[in-house]
């Protein structure tokens, strides 16, 4: 008898753990108490200079700020290595979830 109580609860409890949605208009995997599974858009504005100043929102998918961060320096790496030139410096202004940005 005991068992089968115990056997139960972890089955409900596995069974929430494992209620995910899946949000129609931004494609983002939420549990059900609305934390985001995995990845999500970021918009992140970015100054950088490579022999003019340029200034360029980004999106990225990545699952946290750090991340953002880092794929957007590798984006600007990657342009100035195509033109020819070394990414100079980069500030970045801002960054969010694209969610929370369109409102």
């Amino acid at each position: 008898m005991y068992d089968n109580k115990v056997n139960r609860k972890a089955a409900r409890k596995i069974w929430e753990m494992n209620q995910l949605q899946v949000a129609q208009n931004d494609g983002v995997v939420r549990t059900a108490s609305g934390e985001v599974v995995g990845k999500q858009k970021w918009i992140v504005n970015v100054d950088y200079s490579f022999d003019t100043k340029e200034s360029e929102d980004f999106i990225v998918n990545a699952g946290s700020l750090e991340e953002a961060e880092l794929k957007v320096n590798a984006l600007v790496e990657g342009q100035a290595r195509r033109k020819g030139m070394q990414a100079g410096s980069v500030f970045i202004n801002f960054a969010s979830p694209k969610g929370e940005f369109d409102g």
